[in-house]
């Protein structure tokens, strides 16, 4: 850059005015410097500014500090209260430098009104530290990360991921439940667990999220695409609402369902448990029986809460699909997903100069 040439042969204090920075003065001009810029994890992201750049003018002894919303772009040497070089639209980049098309005045000398209100810019921008900068370039990498994903996002599809809840509770019969002093505890002795319903006794809410699932496949528009290792659908977004509807009807009907069966069997469920239970404890021969059946009871006190809660129902998340680039989407899914960053595009300012 012909204005950083110039200022080498000038004396005092090199100031350098630029939002983006991705290259750096000769190292002999950076010790004891003063740099102006911005700071914003996009413009890292997207190659505006350089984390090296910036890392290389601390390292060097240049003093960097950060101004929001910085548009200016100079170069001078101050010495004393005269201060001379160039100022206008080139950045500190390799694109201002070589490929943009820039235009600089100067050099002139620069009046003791004007570097009195840009020393009041000065005063009002933070130091930028290192571990600032660190900060900075992990935001812009997370960015980088996000807009690399949403290049990928399949159109016209989203993921519609499930999760069931389904009188899956348990209650856990440690040694220290039952009694047994520390000392003679069982190293390595993994506590019984027992559920508080078992598997057969869900079986009719857990066929209807089947029959109905297998229903709601078949849309209005198309046809919502089963992914593999998850509860997890690929749907026509015209179908989305639609798929959705379903899921909050499926929701309600499964409620009614198990409402209805623990009205009819809750006692019998219990009784089970206990059994179950009972039979679990007689693995602890160090406890004392008198506690173990304080435990029993309370924990027949825990299954009247968790059936009382009632947890049961269904609830989704809706996300944008991913495909992997090598194999483009197809029925099997080969699909990786994530929910887009507040289901929002990424989006770069506008206007922003390199």
């Amino acid at each position: 850059m012909p204005a950083m040439r110039f200022l080498e042969t000038r004396p005092g204090t090199l100031w350098i005015v630029s939002p983006f920075i991705t290259t750096t003065p000769p190292a002999a001009l950076m010790k004891g410097a003063r740099v102006l810029t911005t700071l914003d994890p996009a413009r890292l992201a997207s190659g505006g500014s350089s984390f090296q750049a910036l890392a290389a003018l601390i390292d060097g002894d240049a003093e960097v500090r950060i101004l929001p919303k910085l548009h200016a772009k100079m170069y001078l040497r101050m010495s004393g209260s005269q201060a001379v070089g160039y100022s206008g639209s080139a950045n500190l980049t390799q694109s201002g430098a070589r490929l943009n098309h820039e235009v600089m005045s100067g050099p002139e000398a620069f009046s003791i009104g004007f570097m009195r209100d840009f020393t009041q810019h000065w005063a009002a921008a933070t130091r930028l530290t290192i571990p600032d900068l660190l900060q900075a370039q992990e935001q812009g990498a997370w960015l980088r990360e996000n807009l690399a994903a949403q290049e990928l996002i399949e159109d016209g599809v989203v993921v519609i991921l499930l999760d069931t809840q389904m009188l899956r509770g348990s209650f856990e019969l440690t040694e220290s439940k039952v009694g047994i002093p520390l000392n003679e505890r069982t190293k390595g002795f993994r506590p019984a667990r027992v559920n508080f319903v078992q598997a057969q006794h869900r079986k009719p809410g857990t066929d209807l999220i089947r029959t109905r699932l297998k229903r709601l496949q078949s849309g209005p528009t198309g046809q919502a695409v089963k992914l593999r290792g998850s509860l997890s659908f690929a749907v026509p977004v015209r179908d989305r609402d639609s798929f959705q509807d379903g899921l909050q009807d499926l929701h309600s009907d499964l409620r009614a369902v198990m409402s209805k069966l623990i009205s009819q069997h809750v006692e019998t469920w219990r009784a089970d448990f206990t059994a179950r239970l009972q039979q679990a404890a007689q693995r602890y021969v160090k406890a004392d029986p008198e506690r173990v059946q304080l435990v029993l009871q309370g924990a027949a006190v825990s299954f009247d809460k968790y059936i009382s809660k009632m947890d049961v129902g269904l609830s989704y998340g809706t996300y944008l699909p991913l495909q992997t680039p090598s194999r483009p989407l197809a029925h099997d899914f080969r699909t990786y997903f994530q929910g887009v960053r507040e289901n929002q595009t990424l989006a770069w300012e506008d206007g922003v100069e390199e």
